[in-house]
Formats: C-alpha cells, structure tokens, sequence
C-alpha cells in the first residue's frame, strides 16, 4: 500500500495537511489504545478496519508534536460547524451506538419530563388503581379524563371497566367537546386531591414513626407516663403510637396465661382475620393456646371465609395489639418486649 509505505515519513512531516486521513485516523486510535478506542473500532467497516490497522503496523515512532497537532486538526474538524443537540439528534445517536432495547430505554426516560403534569402523571399510574378511582366518577368526567391521558393508558383503563360503562365512554368521547378552564382546572383539582398523592421529600420521617422510636427507647416508667398523658389529650394518636410500638408478631413472645387472657378478650371474627394474614409461626403460638377442637374451629373459618383484603388484616391485628396494650397497662396480662432491661428486684 503506497500511504504504508512511506507512513513514518508522512506522520512527521511538518503540516497536518500533508498527512492523509487514514494515517490520522491511525495515530489517534494507536493513542487511544484498546480500551479507550473499541468503541471506534467497532463502529468502523470491515474495509476501513484493515486499512488503518495495515498503516498502524507500519507506523514508526510518532514525535509528540506530531500526535498534538494530528489531534488538534481532528477537533478542528469535528468542531468545525455549531452541534446542535436535541430529542431527536440524541435518539438517532443512542440508536445507533446502543443496542436497541438499551437504547429505547434511555429515550424512553429522556421523553418523560423531570416533573410530569397531571395528565402525565396519570398516564403513568397504576392502571388498575385509576380504573378503581374513575368508574365511581360521573362518565362524562371519565371520559374527559381518558381522553388527556395517553391511549395505551386508556384502552388499559377501559378494558378493566365495566363493559357497559367501557362502551358508554368510547361513545362520550367520540362526541366530547371542549370544556372550560374553569370545568377542567376542577377536575384536575379533584383528582390531585383524591388520587395523586405526591412524593414524600427527601429526607423527610413520618413524625408517628419518629415519636415510636423515641417511646421505645424509654423505660417502662416514662413510657407508661407519657402514653397516660397522651391518653387524655390525643386517644387516637396514643393508640397508633402503641401499634407501631408493639406489632402483631411480638404478640407470639406472651407467656401462655397472657396469650389465653387475650383470646378471650377479643372478638372471635377480629381474630380470624388477624391470623389469616399472621405468619405461620404467629398462627401456631394462638392455635397452641386453644384446645384442639377451637383449633381446628377456627383454621375451618378462616378457609371458609376465603381471601381477605390486606387492610381488613392490617386493621384486625392493629385492633388485637391495641387491646393487649390497654390489658397489659390494668395488669391483666404481660407483654414481652425487647428491651434489654434485666433488672432484679430482691
């Protein structure tokens, strides 16, 4: 090859110009090396290939100088014209260097804006979830709505509507018209409101959680003061904090009487939908607790009664451990906690 032949003599001439591109396309990359280059390599022919790896073969030692100036006219020239990024430029490129499915994953997140609109946010939530909040709204409010949001999100939404309501709105929105401002920024309110719920903020505790944590670091005195003080301010909140202080699970750690006070004192259908959503070990410490008959009485319900929703279960076991927390403050069973308080009273 005629440019190989008199490589090293072309490389360090004194003028960039006088050096062909394939020769500054081998410099650059003998610069680069494996790692950095692969990316080029890659993108470069099959023809192309094997001609700047022939010149990379015969290229002798290539002065300092030499390489500054080759690279400087390589940005020169690349950066010759104004770029001008942008949606569409970017996609062309990811496109083209990515595999595919990579590729569309990352246009995917740069089409989504940073803070979404309603509309957006909508069209990202749920579908399930939305058709639970839209079909108890008025149809022409339905329609509306599925008409903002983007259509895989409403032939989502519609298919999990009833059919008679899923057709009414595909005839009401083939004869929407435009609403007000006024009509629409209502909507958008009501719905923000309802069903939107936004992030919490970085950084940001749940105060009950935060207080809990705070209780449970006390000993049983001040926990006992505070709770009482707060029994007669703020009942509710006292008996939430009690609920995250003590969950249902550590109602498995009673001592056998205590364990057999609570049975008796809690309702036979609170109990039922408590242990169906209890943890096998949770379930066989109060099976243990009743005589086999009322045992096996009681696991026959809980089949019988079939699948629960988990906030009747969260609710039945929050009711339960309340109720052992206001029996364990009038003495009349014991709590085991995890307090590492061993104390001994002689």
């Amino acid at each position: 090859m005629a440019i190989a032949s008199n490589t090293a003599a072309q490389t360090n001439s004194q003028s960039t110009g006088s050096i062909p591109g394939p020769i500054r396309a081998a410099v650059l990359l003998l610069a680069l090396g494996e790692e950095n280059g692969s990316a080029i390599w890659q993108a470069l022919s099959d023809d192309e290939a094997r001609q700047v790896s022939a010149i990379m073969a015969k290229l002798g030692s290539v002065k300092q100088e030499t390489l500054l100036r080759v690279a400087h006219e390589f940005m020169r020239e690349v950066t010759s014209k104004n770029l001008a990024g942008g949606p569409e430029r970017t996609e062309k490129i990811l496109l083209g260097a990515l595999p595919r499915p990579q590729a569309r994953s990352i246009i995917e997140e740069i089409k989504t804006p940073e803070s979404p609109n309603l509309w957006q946010k909508l069209s990202l939530a749920k579908p399930d979830q939305l058709a639970d909040f839209l079909k108890k709204e008025y149809p022409q409010t339905i329609a509306l709505v599925l008409s903002k949001i983007s259509p895989e999100q409403s032939a989502k939404v519609l298919s999990l509507l009833p059919s008679r309501l899923a057709t009414e709105l595909v005839d009401r929105m083939l004869r929407l018209e435009p609403v007000s401002d006024d009509v629409l920024k209502g909507i958008e309110a009501m719905i923000e409101e309802e069903f939107v719920t936004p992030p919490p903020l970085p950084g940001r505790r749940d105060p009950m959680d935060h207080v809990a944590q705070i209780f449970n670091a006390f000993d049983k005195r001040h926990e006992n003061l505070f709770l009482a003080a707060l029994d007669s301010t703020n009942r509710s909140a006292a008996q939430k904090l009690r609920a995250l202080m003590f969950s249902f699970d550590e109602l498995a750690k009673m001592d056998a009487t205590s364990a057999q006070v609570l049975l008796r004192s809690v309702e036979r259908e609170i109990m039922i939908k408590a242990l169906k959503g209890a943890t096998k070990s949770v379930r066989e410490f109060f099976f243990l607790q009743m005589s086999q008959r009322a045992a096996r009485s009681f696991m026959e319900d809980m089949e019988m009664q079939g699948p629960i929703r988990l906030k009747d279960v969260d609710e039945a076991q929050r009711t339960i451990v309340n109720l052992a927390k206001d029996l364990a403050a009038k003495g009349e069973l014991v709590l085991a906690t995890n307090s590492n308080d061993d104390e001994m009273i002689s």
